[in-house]
């Protein structure tokens, strides 16, 4: 039950514990500079990396995750910061309640902030900015039906058709990225972003599809948390390209991949991995409607049972991943630390639940393959999987500009694909298990599964946190999904350039610009 109560923001962590031993430049709070490890004030000159692709534009509505991520984050301030699993912490908002069930949530907005026009950041431009974002294209999947008001300079509500305690989640992401209304209803949306951020964007100095170059907002509430008094965002889209730019020293960091880990090594440069994704099928069709047999729990246990998740960890994914029998983030709140594999390896086992379902003989299916996608090595593994079941796995191959509309059209029983795994896994819940969800493609609907969505979105901490341990190890009893790993992806960087000791990001598929010291 919601209390209404004003939440301030507390450190998860004192100085001098945990936080300074992940950051160098020690323990740094509200607008005070950032220190170095000997405690002088740290600044740097260059920030230099890698993207991977070219931004998608400046629309604060258009925000992409990832390394594309960077460059919206050294503009726009967002309403909230979340760390990598999702717990919340000030920026444009410096306090919040949720009322009336946890369908209405209040922000109290930071005093003294400007946009990089001059204009206030106040309730009215927060407001004007959320309202833009409600109707943006992500907006209609993240905040359908929201309505926004500011009954004052110093407040903005958010109100929701139905309880979303989570809302504030999504205020750390794209959807919560503030632009200036000036700007936003200038209509030229790709050209000079204006936002409030910790750097402004040097157009003189920069070429769209190329080069973006951005220079300090000193002005910055939170300047101290960004060391770097410029920040440089190269495209390089070849792989081999971005390898060489950090061997080379033209960039300090990029994403990269397993396959590149050894040359990174002897080139002396180091890696961070993340874990942001879990790797498996998706079995869709849970009720039936489309291949019977997997309407009956026993086929789906059967299914889970009958791949060698260590050594698909090992071998298909050169030991760069883990086992798993859970689809949530290790140490997110729906995440079972205890939970034992009820599904090991185990093919005699798995033949038995097909036999005593009726179904020893097997059956065929269609598993939809995208190609581009990563997916050559493991689709193989996936059908030779289902066949030791005499489950006959009919590839079908999707190309054109429809092709992943096409595999979520609820017509494929089972689908291999690498998920996201949030850290906030009420996102995950949202996203994956629900009848609404996108990755619930058969929209299979269940009442303990509806009962206990219920209890999350009417509650907050360990009331929330148990109903999301209950749903997920429920939704584990009746294998609606069969995980293999968590995959690992990684961070390419240069130690002699930067301190880069952890990924804050909520998805992580790339660290924060602050991480990088």
């Amino acid at each position: 039950m919601s209390t209404g109560r004003r939440r301030t923001f507390v450190p998860l962590v004192s100085c001098g514990t945990l936080l300074a031993a992940l950051l160098v430049s020690g323990c740094t709070g509200g607008s005070t500079g950032s220190t170095s490890a000997t405690g002088s004030t740290a600044s740097k000159d260059d920030l230099v990396l890698g993207l991977e692709a070219d931004i998608p534009g400046w629309d604060p509505g258009k925000i992409l995750p990832g390394s594309v991520g960077w460059a919206p984050q050294a503009v726009y301030d967002t309403v909230f910061n979340c760390d990598e699993l999702g717990n919340i912490s000030p920026n444009i908002a410096q306090s919040y309640e949720f009322t009336d069930n946890n369908t209405k949530l209040t922000l109290h907005i930071r005093s003294g902030m400007k946009f990089s026009d001059g204009t206030p950041v106040d309730g009215p431009a927060v407001k004007s900015a959320l309202e833009y974002q409600v109707n943006a294209p992500g907006g209609k999947s993240t905040l359908p039906g929201v309505t926004v008001s500011s009954p004052d300079a110093s407040t903005v509500v958010m109100t929701t058709p139905t309880p979303k305690p989570y809302l504030t989640t999504y205020m750390c992401m794209g959807s919560g990225a503030v632009a200036s209304p000036k700007y936003l209803a200038s209509g030229n949306l790709d050209q000079a972003p204006v936002g409030s951020g910790p750097y402004v964007y040097d157009q003189a100095h920069s070429t769209p599809g190329s080069v973006y170059v951005f220079t300090k907002n000193h002005d910055n509430w939170d300047a101290g948390r960004y060391p770097y008094e410029k920040v440089t965002l190269k495209v390089l889209t070849d792989r081999t390209a971005r390898l060489n730019a950090l061997k080379t020293g033209q960039i300090a960091g990029a994403i990269t991949d397993a396959s590149t880990l050894g040359q990174l090594k002897s080139s002396g440069l180091n890696t961070l991995e993340q874990h942001g994704q879990w790797a498996g099928l998706l079995i869709e069709d849970r009720a039936g409607k489309i291949v019977p047999a997997l309407g009956d729990v026993r086929v789906r246990q059967a299914i889970n049972m009958v791949f060698d998740k260590a050594a698909i960890a090992q071998k298909l994914y050169q030991g760069q991943a883990e086992p798993t029998a859970q689809i949530f983030r290790k140490n997110s709140a729906a995440w079972i630390p205890d939970l034992k594999d009820p599904y090991p390896y185990d093919l005699a086992a798995a033949k038995k639940l097909m036999a005593d379902a009726g179904y020893a003989d097997g059956f065929s299916l269609e598993i939809p393959y995208l190609a581009g996608f990563g997916l050559d090595s493991a689709m193989p593994v996936a059908v030779q999987g289902l066949k030791e079941l005499n489950i006959e796995a009919k590839q079908v191959t999707l190309s054109g500009a429809n092709a992943l509309l096409d595999m979520l059209s609820g017509k494929y029983p089972v689908i291999f694909w690498p998920l996201g795994n949030h850290g906030d896994s009420r996102l995950t819940i949202d996203g994956s298990v629900l009848p609404t969800s996108v990755w619930n493609t058969g929209k299979t609907s269940d009442p303990t599964v509806d009962q206990l969505w219920n209890t999350v979105l009417t509650s907050q901490g360990e009331a929330s946190a148990a109903a999301q341990k209950a749903l997920n190890k429920h939704i584990v009893d009746q294998a609606w999904f069969a995980p293999w790993v968590y995959m690992n992806s990684f961070v390419g960087y240069d130690p002699k350039k930067v301190v880069l000791q952890k990924s804050s990001d909520l998805n992580q598929l790339a660290p924060q610009l602050s991480d990088f010291r």
